[in-house]
């Protein structure tokens, strides 16, 4: 099947579930909590601050349901004091949640930037013409609209009508206006703004070309009908297997995620390097749909030094189409080789 799909299914009346399919192939997918109390990336709150860290620009603060939010910019800030902040990432295992004061809201067009002045263009835009025309519309959004924030213009806006550009920005202020309209009518730790999985996945996958599949558009489960079930069932393995027979083990501890790559039952002098290049361009995707981050491990199959350039190419190259973003650090002294993934989401096995 060729072509790019969008399948949407809902959980509840605020939890969804979507799974990205390019040419038959699943490449990502997204999968609410249905637990009202447990935060989300990207859900904006009104915190209570427990306590300032001392020495640091950060602080502790309390979230709905008694779960605690490390806030990394909360400068001047006192103990209960309430602030708003954004969830940033999904913390380690007992930790509090990653926040920031400086929040973000997000569309596929542009990004609302509250508290920070000015109209921008994304830097991946270079005709001069084409960014001078944005940025002047994206000024003259903020001042119809009266608002005292700024905004990024992203590399979706140069192909879209101005009309539409506008309503994107619109829709922003209003989702913005709405943060503090709830801020004023709520007390305590409270939730202001969230986030679906079916809003993310139009928000960040949706183009031109792509279809968007739903339990009333296809008359049965797009999950079902796509195979998603069948490819999850997968993802609850260690093991991902790979074309030429080699197969790589990916295990999540409480410190790192390690991946070891074999070579299965292929012993020709050429099967170690062709396992280990499968494994690394496959490695982007099997992290991304199995929800991990944080530190990861690499024990490649047997190569020699002087085949590690070829891997450390296939691995910027790989994780450069990944939308998480990855710090590729290098071989360790014992020849395995080390990253460090940003948490952006739950891991799949949480989610199911």
């Amino acid at each position: 099947m060729k072509g790019r799909v969008i399948a949407l299914e809902r959980i509840s009346d605020d939890a969804t579930r979507a799974a990205l399919i390019v040419d038959g192939r699943l490449e990502d997918l997204l999968i609410d909590t249905t637990d009202a109390m447990q935060p989300r990336h990207g859900q904006i709150f009104a915190a209570i601050v427990d306590r300032p860290i001392a020495n640091t620009p950060a602080a502790f603060a309390r979230l709905p349901g008694g779960h605690m939010a490390y806030v990394r910019d909360a400068r001047k800030v006192k103990s209960g004091d309430r602030i708003v902040v954004q969830i940033t990432g999904y913390p380690d295992p007992g930790k509090a949640w990653p926040a920031s004061v400086e929040y973000l809201l997000k569309s596929r067009i542009a990004i609302l930037t509250p508290g920070r002045p000015g109209a921008n263009v994304a830097r991946s835009l270079k005709d001069p013409e084409v960014r001078e025309h944005l940025q002047t519309l994206g000024t003259e959004c903020l001042a119809e609209y009266d608002h005292a924030g700024g905004l990024i213009l992203r590399t979706e806006a140069a192909g879209a009508a101005d009309g539409e550009v506008e309503d994107a920005i619109r829709h922003l202020i209003e989702d913005d206006a709405a943060v503090l309209d709830n801020l004023a009518e709520s007390k305590g730790p409270a939730l202001l703004l969230t986030e679906r999985a079916d809003w993310l996945a139009e928000r960040d996958w949706l183009t031109a070309e792509t279809d968007v599949a739903t339990h009333d558009s296809l008359g049965i489960s797009p999950f079902e009908h796509f195979g998603v079930w069948d490819e999850i069932e997968k993802l609850k393995s260690p093991r991902a297997d790979l074309p030429s027979g080699g197969w790589m083990a990916i295990e999540a501890t409480r410190a790192m995620v390690t991946v070891d790559i074999n070579t299965g039952d292929q012993f020709n002098p050429s099967a170690g390097m062709t396992t280990n290049i499968e494994a690394v361009r496959e490695l982007p995707r099997q992290l991304r749909l199995r929800g991990l981050g944080g530190q990861v491990i690499i024990d490649f199959a047997p190569l020699k030094k002087m085949h590690r350039r070829k891997i450390d190419e296939t691995l910027k190259t790989a994780f450069r189409r990944d939308p998480i973003a990855t710090t590729l650090a290098g071989w360790t002294p014992l020849g395995n080789f080390e990253m460090q993934r940003k948490r952006e989401r739950r891991p799949l096995v949480e989610c199911l």
